[in-house]
């Protein structure tokens, strides 16, 4: 009898195939008896099979001789098979693959839109199961927040952010009451996940910048802001609490911005995505492109253009944004941007400044705790790229602010000239202050620890004294003062000083290199020590660390390095301008076996703020972090540090000053 039979083991394989046996409920025993009888008559037809069966197609059989078949079926390995749909009396095979092939429908076409109570119903359903072993459904919580915790085996609790005692909730926009009765108007806070973090001048930031980009004062033209709160004071912050909020909430019950973008710079990009992370998790969907190949970068800026994207937040650096600009002409691509370091714009005529000028966007938000200094040029860009043409154009802001100001400062001017100055610098700040705010790091001073400032007066060992009286008595150096000289020869002269200050070795590689900058240190080699040095691996030698007592202010840091090892648990940041000091200061480390991290231009993007991370993590055994002022001067919060040594001041006092931030946190 020619049967349709399958081993076991090829019948494990087949996913959709079923025994016949009586304890299957998908068959009926009519079912059955036509299938035996097709199966009878194919033993009739073929006897040399040996099978013999008898034919079952009038009497049904009984459930006995059901499983006595099916009993000696197994034990002869042929057993008939058949193929079964997923789901009997649904759908068969033939009309499951016609109803895979359909387009998907959403579940409010066609009969379940606009409050349809069928809708309503059924996913209310959908919150209720009945629990294994229990005889009573279960109420689930249905929710797009993200921070869901089981409390039990069965029930899911959406954690409630609520506000510890004594904060009040932000509300930045409180609809007013209209005389026809209640309307449908909410107001806009910001979330208590954000605001029991929030301090007091904080909050006051938040507000303002609200004020500001929801056009609040569009009568006045005003939908950017410059926040120049002084670095330590939270800006970034500030920034996410704002931005979180406009993502969520709007004057109409809608977001008031579905895609924003913050423009940083490039060592700044990890550490704003770990921020935003940090403050929101995964609440918001963002792109951070940091050292990317083009083709990623090009890729993920589509992404987030594309209107069909669920991305809501771009960051991405100054020069990554310049290369890139014309794939965001597109007039949806940006509601809101943020640029970090603002500072960076104060000179429009740059292409990075035209690139985002020309971006279609009127909120903006630029960041920078030194925003402007006694550049009135500088201060226009600045202004105009915020809120554009509230000052007039260029010529207008000339003639009429910046002329008048500049003559009534010279000694000079008469006293008509400094009462007019007087008028239309009033009248200036009273235009711009509506959107500029700047605090300083006083409202700190009841959250941190008192900053003690010592200046250390260290000096010359006598081999600089030589050298320092050689250069400034040199024809070179005498010229440059009595004659016009170069301004940048002027410069390099007073670099060479600095340099001889910090080290004698500085001027000796100098030298050995033959820069420009070592004219004025002719004939000066004879006043090294020959024995200090080992031409071969370029580093000072002596094994008893004679050569770091050739400088007066290298001295002084070692000693304290070695006090503050051996009877404190401090952490020092050294910071320098030059990366010659910086391999000083790493010799002295391993010299001296002191644990270091060192970040300058050489340091990759990806590394930087893993180490900051690494120094600022308690656990770890990290005392001493080199840093150069050029490369890190921005943005990193070095709060596992306790102590700063800024070994070499800059000719521009504001870089110190946003070296000295370092220590202090944007939030604690």
């Amino acid at each position: 009898m020619a049967r349709e039979t399958q081993s076991t083991s090829s019948m494990e394989e087949e996913e959709e195939e079923e025994i016949f046996s009586d304890s299957d409920p998908s068959y009926s025993s009519d079912e059955y008896t036509v299938d035996r009888q097709e199966e009878e008559e194919e033993a009739n037809d073929h006897d040399d099979d040996g099978d013999g069966g008898q034919s079952t197609a009038h009497h049904p059989p009984s459930d006995q001789d059901l499983k006595s078949k099916n009993v000696d079926a197994l034990l002869r390995g042929n057993l008939i098979v058949r193929r079964q749909p997923l789901l009997p009396r649904v759908l068969s095979v033939t009309e499951g693959a016609a109803v895979c092939r359909k387009p998907f429908k959403l579940p409010c076409s066609n009969g379940y839109g606009n409050g349809n109570e069928q809708l309503a119903r059924r996913l209310w359903a959908r919150k209720r199961f009945v629990p294994w072993g229990s005889s009573r459904p279960a109420l689930v919580a249905i929710t797009n927040r993200l921070d869901v915790n089981r409390t039990d085996g069965t029930d899911v609790v959406e954690e409630i952010v609520t506000l510890p005692p004594g904060v009040d909730p932000l509300v930045l926009w409180q609809p007013e009451e209209s005389e026809d009765g209640p309307n449908n108007l909410v107001p806009i806070a910001v979330d208590p996940l954000l605001v029991r973090f929030l301090r007091p001048h904080q909050r006051e930031g938040v507000q303002f910048m609200f004020e500001c980009v929801s056009g609040l004062y569009s009568a006045a033209n005003i939908y950017g802001c410059i926040l120049a709160d002084d670095m330590g004071l939270g800006k970034t912050l500030q920034s996410i609490a704002l931005l979180y909020t406009l993502l969520r909430q709007g004057f109409d019950g809608k977001p008031m911005v579905k895609k924003a973008i913050i423009v940083t710079p490039t060592s700044l990009v990890s550490n704003w995505e770990a921020e935003i992370n940090k403050w929101v998790g995964e609440r918001v969907q963002l792109i951070a492109l940091c050292e990317s190949s083009r083709d990623d970068v090009v890729c993920g800026i589509d992404s987030f253009t594309s209107p069909c994207s669920s991305l809501q937040v771009l960051i991405v650096s100054y020069e990554t944004f310049r290369m890139h600009s014309s794939k965001f002409c597109q007039s949806e691509s940006c509601d809101l941007l943020i640029c970090d370091e603002a500072h960076r714009l104060k000179n429009d005529q740059t292409i990075t400044n035209r690139a985002l000028a020309a971006l279609s966007c009127k909120r903006r938000i630029l960041l920078s705790g030194t925003p402007m200094q006694n550049d009135l040029e500088e201060f226009f860009a600045m202004v105009n790229f915020t809120n554009q043409g509230i000052l007039g154009d260029v010529a207008y802001f000339r003639r009429y602010y910046e002329a008048p100001i500049i003559c009534g400062r010279e000694p000079t001017a008469s006293e008509e000239e400094k009462m007019l100055a007087s008028e239309r610098s009033s009248e200036l700040s009273a235009k711009v202050n509506q959107f500029i705010l700047r605090r300083t790091n006083v409202l700190l001073s009841n959250h941190l620890p008192p900053k003690i400032v010592e200046v250390v007066c260290c000096k010359l060992t006598p081999l600089q004294s030589e050298l320092y009286n050689h250069f400034i008595h040199s024809k070179n150096v005498k010229r440059a003062i009595t004659e016009e000289a170069k301004q940048s020869k002027i410069l390099a002269y007073i670099t060479a000083l600095k340099k001889l200050c910090n080290h004698p070795k500085l001027i000796y590689d100098t030298i050995r290199s033959g820069s420009p900058g070592t004219t004025g240190f002719e004939d000066c080699m004879r006043f090294f020590p020959p024995e200090m040095f080992s031409g071969r691996s370029g580093s000072w030698t002596g094994g008893d660390g004679a050569w770091v007592e050739l400088s007066g202010k290298m001295h002084v840091l070692a000693r304290l390095l070695a006090h503050l090892r051996q009877r404190t648990d401090d952490r020092i940041v050294l910071v320098s301008n030059y990366t010659q000091t910086l391999d000083l200061f790493a010799q002295l480390c391993r010299e001296r076996r002191y644990p270091y991290l060192r970040l300058d231009g050489t340091t990759s993007i990806s590394k930087r703020q893993k180490l900051v991370n690494r120094f600022n993590d308690p656990t770890k055994d990290e005392f001493v972090f080199l840093l150069s002022s050029k490369a890190g001067g921005c943005g990193l919060n070095l709060i596992g540090g306790n102590r700063l040594v800024l070994f070499d001041p800059d000719w521009n006092p504001a870089n110190d000053k946003q070296v000295i931030s370092f220590l202090s946190s944007d939030y604690f």
